[in-house]
């Protein structure tokens, strides 16, 4: 669009355009009909004259950006020698200015440089948008792999626990990955699992894992021989350099045992009902780092009230102070404090916040916690 009260300005400059190979030109006499027009047919660019009647190129440039909210590229020309008058057209939203009387070929090359800048920045925001439908959508598919909280209570009641959880990936998609099923009707198995990386490559891996594990729950075994299991398996299906972190236990109403192994995942914790913590070890060989890897059971007790508490280890970390992250016996403290307070299905997210301050993110890594209470 040519925004120019001189007819003669106007003929100008279509004249130029017309030579470089611009064709779809339209014209406006003032800055009253500048505005209905791109109001009506929103153009790729103006060039736009700052003095004219009813309204200045000024009032235009303002109006397009604040009142229209265009992004195009705006060119004014004019003849204003005034430094301030130039400043005052680039705090209005100007793109550009070039001098009057017009330089051809300045003018072309302004032109273009604009409107191949306003290409590579519509094409960037197409791929951000698309980018973003397609993270929600695997983020939709990633939260789907996780029960429901009415599916764990469920399974939780079933087998004399109190099944709370929560999880947020750093992104919109992680690789934390936690589930929990009856391998018959007396044992729960639970498995929480910490993947390398973060982002895409963190939650590909997290769904092959996902395939695997509805395989491997019709496993009936000890930890540690299933760990092993599972380590072969993701040595095979990860990339190279990829692991994951895990503790994977079997709790049996008729003991009120929980029988565990772990690889490499931060130190469960036992919050006793008579206030007591025990710090539980679920140290080993990450899974996946090599074809054989073995683990070591173990058992812990859990009396009626008693509360296992695992964790990722974003829940702890420091990521700009390692000296400053909090311990173990710390972590437990706070948790005992935190559960006396609410009631369990709250405990996770209360927790989370209260270590935090938010729930909202952003999270500088996965974040998952999962508390079984015994009832």
């Amino acid at each position: 669009m040519v925004v120019d009260d001189l007819a003669s300005t106007r003929n100008l400059i279509a004249s130029v355009l017309r030579s470089a190979g611009f064709s779809n030109i339209l014209f406006a006499i003032d800055g009253v009909d500048a505005l209905e027009k791109i109001a009506a047919h929103p153009p790729d660019i103006i060039i736009l004259d700052l003095v004219m009647p009813r309204k200045s190129g000024f009032e235009v440039c303002q109006e397009v950006r604040e009142v229209l909210k265009l992004e195009c590229p705006i060119l004014v020309q004019s003849g204003l020698e005034d430094n301030l008058h130039r400043a005052k057209a680039f705090d209005v939203g100007a793109s550009d200015l070039v001098i009057k009387p017009i330089n051809p070929p300045e003018l072309i090359s302004r032109i273009k440089l604009h409107l191949e800048k306003r290409r590579v920045i519509e094409t960037l925001k197409a791929y951000k948008s698309r980018m973003v439908d397609e993270l929600r959508t695997a983020q939709a598919m990633q939260r789907a792999l996780f029960k429901d909280p009415d599916s764990v209570e469920r399974l939780g009641t079933r087998h004399g626990l109190k099944i709370a959880t929560f999880f947020e990936p750093s992104d919109q998609i992680g690789g934390d990955f936690w589930d929990i099923w009856s391998l018959d009707e007396h044992r729960l198995a639970v498995l929480v699992v910490d993947i390398s990386g973060h982002g895409v490559s963190a939650a590909i891996n997290a769904f092959r894992l996902h395939m695997l594990v509805q395989e491997m729950s019709k496993i009936s075994c000890l930890p540690a021989e299933w760990l092993s299991h599972m380590s072969r398996f993701l040595y095979e299906i990860f990339p190279v350099e990829h692991f994951a972190t895990a503790f994977y236990g079997i709790y049996d109403r008729r003991t009120l045992t929980m029988t565990f192994a772990g690889a490499g995942a931060p130190s469960p914790l036992v919050l006793r009902q008579d206030g007591a913590v025990d710090i539980c070890d679920a140290s080993g060989l990450p899974l996946g780092c090599i074809e054989e890897a073995s683990y070591t059971n173990q058992t812990i007790s859990l009396k009626p009230g008693d509360c296992l508490m695992l964790y990722s280890d974003a829940l702890v970390e420091d990521f700009d102070n390692e000296n400053e992250q909090i311990t173990d016996r710390e972590l437990g403290a706070r948790a005992q404090f935190v559960r006396r307070q609410i009631d369990w299905r709250d405990f996770p997210a209360q927790f989370v916040e209260g270590q935090f301050g938010t729930l909202e993110g952003p999270w500088r890594d996965d974040l998952t916690l999962v508390t079984l209470e015994a009832e």
